[in-house]
């Protein structure tokens, strides 16, 4: 049985949206077992609309939320909020792994100090699963848990990314971009071109150099590295794209009487391509680099992001993928 820890807390949507994807989820995963991490009344509130089996759960109650106003400063004061209880069941050995979809500030300092890194890692960075066209999954980091990143925090985020790409997503020889401004090598501001310099000499990494912002969604790169300012940038570009761009193929085609006529034939492909590239269906990212499974799911998400989020974390739990990053990281040699 795979025990999960999530923080219903938090998110702009409330406890019952979270609650009610918990309910959903669990009914279809029998080796799953939740922690419900948050405000015990609430909980047993959203339960009575969205009943979960009882041998399923348990309620860690909590009297504190850090919520999306909140500082980072909060992880201090606020002893018992849900956010901080949710990670010292990971630190404690009390559950396989979290999610979350509280604030991000608050997360990411909170796992520095509860859990801490992972051996010759200064950086943790957020790392989602993205669409792409050829029906694979892109890994982009970081996506914003830092600001500023060093030439060695992108080598190690190539690192344990390939690892998990391996591991998770079961291919051992994924292909890894340095997102920049062009392809050529010599591209970029010092923090690219130091990248560069030390992508090429990793013995165990399938580096192909260079990647822009538009290989994110056409799947001719597994594995894109970044900083977190460019990476948060070149997420919210995707998704805010995909969003419009879905959003006026369905106005364009119920525009006239003949074009939805022509859509009804249309409809099951534009269903598909629908699916594929909404990113509620890929809400979750990892924060990778911590001694602990931990993800964060869109603080706006609704059932179908937690879901994701939800899907995500407990592949992550099934493949041990913290242990085996950290055993790579020492056994490999790049």
């Amino acid at each position: 049985m795979y025990k999960i820890a999530f923080d219903v807390m938090g998110s702009d949507l409330g406890s019952l949206t979270a609650i009610k994807a918990a309910s959903e989820f669990i009914k279809d995963h029998d080796d799953l077992f939740l922690v419900l991490v948050g405000n015990e009344t609430e909980i047993k509130q959203a339960l009575e609309q969205n009943p979960i089996d009882q041998s399923k759960y348990e309620i860690c109650p909590t009297t504190q939320v850090i919520d999306m106003n909140g500082s980072i400063l909060d992880i201090r004061r606020k002893k018992d909020a849900s956010i901080i209880r949710t990670l010292e069941l990971v630190r404690d050995q009390k559950v396989d792994g979290m999610l979350t979809a509280g604030n991000s500030a608050a997360f990411i300092g909170a796992a520095h100090f509860i859990l801490g890194e992972l051996n010759n890692i200064v950086r943790a960075g957020f790392m989602p699963t993205m669409p792409n066209a050829q029906n694979k999954l892109t890994l982009l980091l970081d996506v914003g848990a830092n600001s500023e990143n060093t030439p060695e925090d992108l080598v190690n985020y190539a690192k344990m990314a390939n690892i998990y790409y391996k591991e998770v997503l079961k291919n051992p020889n994924a292909t890894v971009g340095l997102l920049n401004i062009g392809t050529e090598k010599s591209k970029g501001l010092e923090l690219q071109k130091q990248t560069f310099k030390q992508l090429e000499e990793l013995k165990n990494i399938n580096f192909i150099g260079n990647v822009e912002a538009r290989d994110v969604l056409t799947g001719n790169v597994d594995i894109i590295v970044t900083d977190g300012y460019s990476g948060n940038i070149c997420l919210k570009a995707c998704e805010g794209a995909a969003k419009v761009l879905l959003t006026e193929i369905k106005k364009e085609i119920t525009s006239s009487f003949i074009r939805k006529l022509a859509a009804l034939v249309l409809k099951k492909s534009f269903k598909n391509v629908a699916a594929k590239f909404d990113y509620k269906n890929h809400a979750g990212a990892i924060l990778l680099g911590v001694k602990g499974i931990c993800f964060k799911s869109h603080g706006s998400s609704d059932v179908r992001s937690f879901k994701a989020t939800l899907r995500m974390t407990l592949d992550a739990v099934k493949n041990d993928i913290v242990k085996k990053i950290e055993k790579g990281l020492i056994e490999h040699e790049y």
